[in-house]
């Protein structure tokens, strides 16, 4: 991975210091690379997609689950879209390329904040795809918003407590999206069980 070195400013010189100046190496992000892991992950989203399957993604850490399912679902930033608010055209562009809801869980997750989140990422994608559809969102209601969005990736899947397992797959039936739970190896045997 390449690094971005920032040079902080020098504080001013003490006697006796002989000390380098300190730097802060920022990650910068490198060009996605299509694999044939990603084409096989994208055929496997889509089928999720497309059939509103539950399905289990699992790996080791370091293999590009992850930047494969941030890649495929292009989930843009919604914090600034009011639902029933106007769309920039850039928004416009980025929801118009957008293929699925992707979400990371939190270590300490309950039903109640993955509904928080997720919940409100579902009722914003929708409202803003039905506005995008039909032009305004004047008709657009709560329940067509929150079924406007064929697919929801769960990243960190190994996380989510048996309540909100539950609650997401509650969530899955209600507004009939396809649900893909990416973790660590052995996320399969634990949802087996």
């Amino acid at each position: 991975m390449a690094t971005k070195r920032v040079r902080l400013p020098e504080p001013p010189p003490s006697e006796g210091s002989g000390s380098t100046p300190l730097t802060i190496e920022f990650p910068t992000e490198q060009p996605f690379l299509p694999t044939r892991e990603h084409s096989r992950f994208v055929e496997f989203a889509e089928a999720c997609s497309r059939y509103r399957y539950i399905g289990v993604c699992h790996g080791r850490p370091g293999v590009g689950k992850t930047r494969s399912a941030r890649e495929f679902a292009s989930f843009p930033n919604l914090q600034s879209y009011g639902v029933l608010g106007s769309l920039a055209p850039s928004l416009v562009a980025e929801i118009s390329k957008c293929q699925a809801i992707f979400y990371t869980v939190t270590v300490s997750n309950t039903p109640k904040t993955i509904d928080a989140v997720l919940g409100t990422n579902l009722t914003k994608m929708g409202y803003a795809r039905l506005t995008i559809s039909a032009g305004s969102s004047e008709n657009a209601n709560y329940e067509a918003a929150r079924r406007a969005c064929p697919l929801v990736i769960i990243d960190e899947a190994d996380r989510l407590t048996i309540k909100s397992l539950e609650h997401l797959r509650d969530l899955s039936d209600q507004n009939g999206f396809g649900l893909v739970l990416m973790g660590m190896p052995g996320l399969e045997k634990r949802l087996a069980r």
